[in-house]
């Protein structure tokens, strides 16, 4: 088999795969002393960032609700669907960006 088509069947079947899309998962934010505010600690790589869609692909963010059920996780994605990096700092705080 020509090693470029076995790739490309590698790569294909990971991404048409039925299983649910569980999105990021960062755990419990509720659970750190921050709670849902990030910390320096806890986002290094985007720390001082506005830009947060650079890194967190809006369409697989809050999918999940992994707050124990203290929050509506539609009305939560559809925020951030329709707000963008605009919404992000209301339940997350400023990330370090004055």
């Amino acid at each position: 088999m020509n090693p470029l088509l076995f790739i490309l069947i590698l790569l294909l079947s990971g991404c048409l795969g039925s299983e649910l899309n569980e999105g990021e998962d960062y755990g419990n934010l509720l659970d750190s002393p921050e709670g849902l505010v990030v910390t320096e600690v806890e986002h290094t790589g985007g720390w001082g960032r506005a830009d947060c869609t650079t890194c967190h692909n809006l369409e697989n963010v809050h999918l999940i609700d992994r707050t124990g059920g203290t929050v509506d996780i539609t009305a939560v994605y559809n925020q951030a669907i329709s707000q963008g990096n605009t919404g992000c700092p209301a339940c997350h705080g400023t990330n370090g960006v004055p």
